[in-house]
């Protein structure tokens, strides 16, 4: 019901105000949620999970149940991991940005199923 602003943290309480008076009773926070960089150093605002803090800090006044989203990736030792388990383990993350998962969309490259499911993969290229 309301697009990203990217305006830190506190939008996080914005969006589950919104959600709530749209009925919702849950709101998914995920890492670094509307977060922004300074336009001169290209630094973060701020922290990966300042919203998934505000968002449980005010849950309970605003009569919503805050999720946090766990910071996943895959690795090629173990699969999909937290982002902390990975770097705990020394484990070799596997990556790909959006960039270069549109470029080989485009061009009928094969897309590593880590990444995306084939089903959805076919819907994108349908489009």
């Amino acid at each position: 019901p309301y697009s990203m602003h990217m305006a830190g943290p506190r939008e996080a309480i914005q969006h589950m105000i919104l959600r709530k008076n749209h009925g919702c009773t849950h709101f998914i926070v995920g890492r670094d949620m509307a977060g922004c960089k300074s336009s001169i150093t290209g630094e973060d605002f701020y922290g990966a999970y300042d919203a998934q803090d505000i968002a449980k800090a005010n849950a309970v006044e605003l009569g919503m149940q805050a999720v946090p989203s766990l910071n996943i990736l895959y690795t090629e030792e173990k699969g999909y991991v937290t982002a902390d388990e990975a770097k705990k383990d020394n484990l070799k993350e596997m990556k790909l940005s959006g960039t270069k998962f549109r470029k080989m969309l485009r061009a009928g490259e094969d897309i590593p199923e880590w990444f995306a499911f084939k089903s959805v993969v076919k819907v994108l290229r349908e489009a």
